[in-house]
C-alpha cells in the first residue's frame, strides 16, 4: 500500500501500483514536476519507503526528495527504522502541502483501515516549539506520548528548522525506553531541512499490528526460502554467510576492533582528511605521525571504551552484526568523527565527542557541517574572515602546532570548543554571516566573494594565492548552485560531478589514481550496485553477500524486472535533474589541487608529470573523459557542460 498525504487538507490518497522506494520518489517528483518550485515550496514532495526483501540487513528506511543543497534529486537511508514501519501495512508513503503550524504526522496502523492524524507542537500540548534547542527533547516527548505503543519514530532538530543542512534522527524502542547506542541518521543532502522546511512537520511517529495468523505464516514461509537460497549459494549456514561478510562492521580479527571508525583509520593512514584537506601542502612524514597520534588518541581510546566492554548493538531489526559501536551513550562511526575531529585540527576523541554530540543534538548532517566547519576554520586562519564577523576565535590549523602530546590534547580541545560554539551559532542563525554560512560552503562563498572581495585581494602565503572563497572549499558542484560534500576519503572518484555525489555512488577507493576511463567503469558498477542496494531498503553493510543472490532473493517476492528497473530510474534521476542544471566542471582550486596531486601520492607517474607540466588543462581532459565514459555506460547524458 502506498500512500500520498496532503498535509494542507489532512487527507491522502492510495496508489496501487508497485514502487521500491526510490522510484517512488523519482516517479512522484516527475509526475508533479518539483523542479519547477523552490526547494522549500510544499510541492517538495517528501518520500520514503520500506525495505522489500524480509532479510537480515533488509529493512531500512529510503528517503528521497529534492535537495536544498545539491539542488536536484536526492536520497538517504535510515538502518532498521523500516522493521516497525512494515507493522502500519504501508510500503511507501508521500507528503505534499504544508501544515499550518509546526506538527508531528502520525501513521497508525492497528486498526482494520488505516489513520492519518497531525498533531500540532505548542505549550497546549506540552512541547515549547519558540524555545526548541535540542533533537533529544522532542524525541523525549515523543516517548512519553507514545511509550504505549510498539512504535518508531523519526524526527529533525534545530538544524532543519534554520539550515540547508538538516538531518533525520531516529533511535530504536524496546519496552517502552530508548536503546542505547542504536540511534541511526539519514542526513545526506538536507532531507530534515525539507521536511521541516517545506512541509512543517518535524517528525513521524509510525506504529501498527503485528498482523494475521495466516500472515505471519505466510511471512515465515517468505524468509525460510529467502534463507534456502542464501544457504544454497555460499553452501553455508545462513548466520554464518552473514557474519562472514560483515567482519569489518562486527569485529575484525586482524585489526582487533570492529565498525566503521574502528576499522578505516587503519585504511586512511596518511592520507585521512585532515586541515580542511589540506594534505597535498603537508608533508607526507608529517601525515604519518600525525596519524600515528590519531590511532593513539582516536582508535586506542575507542578501542578502550567500546570495542573491549563490547558496547556494541544493532539499529533496530534483528541483526547479528551490532554495527552501532557505543561510547557515553552514544554511537560512534567513522564519517561524522572524521568530519568533526581530524578535518578540524582535533585529534582527540574526548574532545570530538563535544562537537559530534552537540551537532547531533542540534540535528545537523555530520559530515555536511564538518565539512563548512573546517571551510570557516581555515578561512579565519588565513585572515579572510575575522573571529568577530563569525563569532568565535581563530582556531588553530597549523600542523607545527601538533608537534607533542601536549599540544595534540590541548589544542584538540580547543578546536572542538570553537566548532561547538559554532554549530550552536549557525543552527540557531546568530549572525549575519552565520544566516551566510547555513545555506552551505557554495551559495555562502558566492555571497562572500561579492562582500569581502578587497580581501580577497591581499597577499597572503597561508591563502596559497587563491582567487575566490570556493576556493578553500571541498565539494562537488551541480548546476549553478547546487553543491555536497564528499564522503570522507582522499579518493578520485569522490570528486567527480557525477549524477549523486555525497554518497558511494562512486569507486571511493582511497590512494589510487587510476585512468579516467578505468574510473569511470568502475564507478558505474559501484553505482549500479549501491542504488540497487538501497532501492530495494538494504543495509549496505551486508552488501557482500546479498549482491550476488539478489535477483534470486528479489524474485521471491516480486515479478518486477530489476535491471530494467534500475536502469530507468537512473536514467529518470538523470531527465529529472537535467532540467535544473548541468555537471559543471570543477569550481575549488582545493579540489583540483587534492586530484592533481592525488597523481603523484597515489603513485600514478604518467599524470603526475602531466599536471606538473600542463596543469588544468590537463585536469579538464582527464575530468572529460571520466564523464564522457561514465554517461556512456550509463547510457545518459551527463557530460561535462562546455564554456
Amino acid at each position: 500500500m502506498n500512500i500520498l498525504i496532503n498535509a494542507s487538507n489532512k487527507k491522502y490518497e492510495t496508489i496501487n501500483k508497485e514502487f521500491f522506494p526510490i522510484n517512488w520518489g523519482i516517479y512522484l517528483h516527475k509526475k508533479y514536476e518539483t523542479w519547477k518550485y523552490d526547494v522549500y515550496d510544499e510541492h517538495n514532495i517528501f518520500c520514503f519507503g520500506r525495505g522489500v526483501i524480509p532479510i537480515i540487513g533488509g529493512h531500512r528506511l529510503i528517503f528521497s526528495f529534492r535537495s536544498p543543497l545539491w539542488d536536484g534529486f536526492h536520497f538517504s537511508a535510515m538502518g532498521g527504522a523500516g522493521y516497525v514501519f512494515k507493522n502500519t501495512g504501508l510500503h511507501n508513503v508521500a507528503i505534499i502541502g504544508k501544515c499550518e503550524k509546526p506538527s508531528l504526522l502520525i501513521l497508525d496502523g492497528e486498526g482494520e483501515d488505516l489513520k492519518v492524524e497531525f498533531m500540532e507542537l505548542n505549550e497546549s500540548n506540552g512541547f515549547d516549539i519558540k524555545n526548541y534547542k535540542n533533537i533529544y527533547d522532542l524525541n523525549e516527548y515523543i516517548l512519553k506520548k507514545f511509550n504505549e505503543k510498539n512504535y518508531r519514530a523519526f524526527i529533525v532538530g534545530p538544524a532543519s528548522l534554520n539550515t540547508n543542512m538538516g538531518g533525520i534522527f531516529s533511535q530504536t524502542v524496546r519496552n517502552g525506553k530508548l536503546v542505547e547506542g542504536s540511534e541511526d541518521w539519514a542526513a545526506r543532502g538536507g532531507v530534515g531541512s525539507v521536511l521541516c522546511r517545506a512541509h512543517n512537520i518535524l517528525g513521524v511517529v509510525y506504529y501498527g499490528k503485528n498482523g494475521t495468523d495466516e500472515e505471519v505464516k505466510k511471512q515465515k514461509d517468505i524468509e525460510k526460502r529467502l534463507r534456502n537460497i542464501v544457504e544454497e549459494h555460499y553452501k553455508k549456514p545462513y548466520m554464518t554467510v552473514v557474519l562472514e561478510h560483515t567482519k569489518k562492521y562486527r569485529y575484525n580479527e586482524k585489526t582487533k576492533t570492529g565498525g566503521t571508525f574502528g576499522n578505516n583509520y587503519h585504511y586512511t593512514l596518511d592520507i585521512t582528511p585532515i586541515f580542511n584537506w589540506r594534505m597535498p601542502y603537508i608533508h607526507k612524514n608529517d601525515r604519518i605521525e600525525l596519524h600515528k597520534k590519531i590511532m593513539k588518541y582516536f582508535v586506542e581510546t575507542f578501542n578502550k571504551e567500546s570495542i573491549e566492554p563490547k558496547k556494541w548493538t544493532n539499529c533496530g531489526e534483528p541483526c547479528p552484526v551490532l554495527c552501532k559501536k557505543y561510547r557515553n551513550g552514544l554511537k560512534v562511526d567513522y564519517e561524522p568523527y572524521e568530519s568533526n575531529g581530524p578535518l578540524l585540527g582535533i585529534f582527540d576523541i574526548h574532545a570530538a565527542d563535544k562537537i559530534v554530540h552537540t551537532v547531533d543534538a542540534l540535528g545537523f548532517d555530520a559530515i555536511e557541517f564538518g565539512n563548512l566547519a573546517s571551510y570557516v576554520f581555515e578561512l579565519l586562519h588565513v585572515g579572510l574572515l575575522k573571529p568577530e564577523e563569525v563569532g568565535i576565535d581563530k582556531p588553530i590549523f597549523d600542523i607545527t602546532h601538533y608537534q607533542t602530546d601536549d599540544d595534540i590534547l590541548k589544542n584538540s580541545q580547543y578546536n572542538a570548543e570553537l566548532a561547538v560554539k559554532l554549530a550552536n551559532i549557525i543552527a540557531f542563525k546568530k549572525n549575519e554571516l552565520a544566516k551566510i554560512l547555513s545555506l552551505g560552503k557554495r551559495k555562502a562563498s558566492k555571497i562572500l566573494n561579492d562582500k569581502f572581495k578587497d580581501r580577497l585581494m591581499t597577499k597572503n602565503a597561508d591563502k596559497f594565492n587563491y582567487e575566490k572563497f570556493e576556493d578553500f572549499g571541498v565539494y562537488i558542484p551541480f548546476g549553478d548552485n547546487g553543491e555536497i560534500s564528499p564522503t570522507q576519503y582522499w579518493a578520485i572518484g569522490n570528486f567527480m560531478p557525477y549524477l549523486i555525489q555525497g554518497k558511494y555512488l562512486t569507486y571511493y577507493q582511497c590512494g589510487e589514481f587510476l585512468e579516467p576511463e578505468e574510473l569511470a567503469k568502475l564507478s558505474v558498477e559501484r553505482v549500479i550496485m549501491e542504488i540497487t542496494i538501497e532501492d530495494l531498503g538494504i543495509c549496505r553493510f551486508h552488501r557482500k553477500w546479498i549482491y550476488p543472490i539478489i535477483k534470486p532473493l528479489l524474485k521471491e517476492i516480486t515479478d518486477v524486472d530489476l535491471d530494467s528497473t534500475i536502469k530507468e530510474l537512473i536514467k529518470d534521476i538523470c531527465e529529472y535533474d537535467k532540467k535544473i542544471g548541468y555537471p559543471p566542471y570543477i569550481e575549488s582550486q582545493r579540489v583540483k589541487d587534492l586530484i592533481m596531486a592525488g597523481a603523484g601520492e597515489f603513485g600514478n607517474d604518467k599524470w603526475a608529470l602531466e599536471f606538473n607540466s600542463k596543469g588544468e588543462v590537463k585536469l579538464k581532459e582527464y575530468i572529460k573523459r571520466v564523464m564522457n565514459e561514465y554517461s556512456r555506460l550509463l547510457n545518459i547524458d551527463w557530460k561535462i557542460k562546455e564554456d
